[in-house]
């Protein structure tokens, strides 16, 4: 076994936070120290309810865990009887998870012992649960754009998620545009409703609008248009952005794009079954990865497109314009932030 060092849970968690910086955005920061503060503040017995702010003692009594040498198993399974009375299965998967990962770099820095991270029991969730509330989360979308980036710079795959991730359209939406669409100089792309040309939008003309992107996105489309997009024009002329040799790839086409791109496996991550690619049924065509269970709908990274948006401080009805969503229909269906988060994103407005 190897020799511990000992350190606190703040201190950990401030070491993780650092290291993690240079990789993930100020918002997947924020919604780690977010998640990973319940853990810290239940290690150190706080009453308080504020994050990582305060190094204050004021409030607290006797820690219940001083030096996290001395975690045990049974501590994550307190942890998550305390957690679970105040958030739902979906929440609280998340939660776990988080704290899973987090356990495993203590591992790296002789916090803890190796086998602790197996201790963490994730729940599972039941489907149906599991599709009301599912949604891609920040960490993992930059963990496929990075891979992306880096591997499939501007290619077919690497556009599509990317438009999806960092405008939250529908497919619908990604599905009716053209080259003429996209704004290069404007940094800009324009929805149209063209139902009398093959492409129709969810809420019809009321659907059209424009949808600003960042110059990293500008410059990607760019090089995709001139390198890697096939030259071809659809039925009606058009020419579209997503293009097949025959003309505008089918909705359903794109979304089996989707489908493949956010394996784990397909950006180098581990399969949480187990499985390896060569040997996986769900790999080695497209209708083969539609099926594979650890896969995201295009639907799911709407949904965690705008709620990284809202946890950003987006006011809800910039999120609603862009996404082209009702405010109420965005509380009800897509705001995959918990009452505790929202409460505490609140907190910044109104403290003194």
């Amino acid at each position: 076994m190897p020799e511990l060092e000992p350190i606190t849970p703040r201190e950990a968690l401030e070491m993780y936070l650092q290291d993690v910086s240079g990789d993930l955005s100020p918002n997947s920061i924020k919604a780690k120290q977010y998640q990973l503060g319940f853990f810290v503040r239940w290690c150190e017995n706080s009453t308080k309810q504020n994050s990582l702010r305060s190094e204050s003692s004021e409030g607290q009594t006797e820690p219940r865990i001083e030096n996290l040498n001395n975690i045990k198993g049974r501590d994550f399974t307190r942890f998550k009887n305390w957690r679970k009375e105040d958030i739902g299965n979906v929440t609280l998967k998340t939660n776990l998870s988080a704290l899973r990962t987090f356990m495993d770099f203590c591992v790296k820095i002789d916090a803890v012992q190796p086998n602790i991270p197996d201790k963490i029991n994730v729940p599972s969730l039941d489907q149906g649960e599991n599709r009301r509330e599912s949604m891609m989360d920040a960490e993992r979308a930059e963990t496929i754009l990075t891979y992306l980036g880096k591997f499939e710079y501007a290619s077919f795959d690497h556009v599509l998620f990317l438009l999806q991730w960092t405008t939250g359209m529908r497919m619908s939406a990604i599905h009716s545009l053209d080259i003429d669409d996209f704004h290069s100089d404007d940094a800009k792309l324009e929805v149209r409703h063209r139902p009398e040309q093959g492409t129709r939008l969810k809420n019809g003309p009321d659907g059209e609008r424009f949808v600003t992107v960042s110059e990293d996105v500008v410059a990607t489309i760019d090089d995709y248009i001139e390198y890697n997009r096939i030259d071809t024009t659809d039925e009606y002329g058009r020419e579209p952005l997503f293009s097949t040799r025959y003309g505008r790839m089918h909705k359903n086409q794109l979304n089996k794009h989707i489908y493949s791109v956010t394996r784990p496996c397909n950006v180098g991550l581990d399969c949480p079954s187990g499985k390896k690619p060569e040997t996986c049924e769900y790999t080695g065509s497209y209708d083969s990865n539609l099926k594979c269970p650890h896969n995201t709908r295009p639907h799911d990274i709407r949904r965690g497109s705008i709620t990284s948006f809202l946890r950003d401080d987006v006011p809800k009805v910039a999120v609603s314009d862009r996404m082209n969503v009702a405010v109420k229909t965005l509380d009800n269906h897509y705001d995959q932030r918990s009452e505790d988060e929202k409460a505490e994103m609140r907190r910044d407005y109104f403290s003194d």
